[in-house]
């Protein structure tokens, strides 16, 4: 995710993640962040497609462990199978977070919070 102004990155991968990204939790929730290189205020306005298919991705994965679920647990055990189940949740949510960060594409927002017609 690139800023239109400066041309870098808008925001890191852990302050995306972690972070309101530099707007009130009201404003972070509708899409906008700031850039943390030259501070302008920016919208996600949409998403490359990469993400649905990080999406069904997911959406495979954890009906293969749903489906493998009793024949993983008599294999491995109850504790084994909650492990491998959180750690796939993580692995998941952590990648699907990568995926809105690295493909989101954001515009110049006005002082009013409007999008304006410029994209990246």
């Amino acid at each position: 995710m690139n800023c239109p102004s400066c041309n870098r990155t808008a925001a890191s991968f852990i302050r995306y993640a972690v972070s309101l990204k530099g707007v009130s939790i009201t404003k972070s929730m509708q899409g906008y962040l700031k850039c943390q290189q030259c501070g302008t205020l920016l919208r996600v306005t949409s998403f490359g497609k990469q993400v649905w298919v990080v999406f069904i991705a997911t959406v495979v994965i954890l009906a293969l462990f749903v489906v493998l679920y009793r024949r993983l647990f008599s294999i491995v055990g109850a504790g084994a199978t909650a492990a491998i189940g959180i750690i796939l949740v993580l692995m998941i949510v952590t990648v699907f977070t990568f995926a809105l960060w690295k493909f989101a594409q954001v515009q110049k927002a006005d002082a009013d919070n409007r999008a304006t017609t410029t994209s990246s």
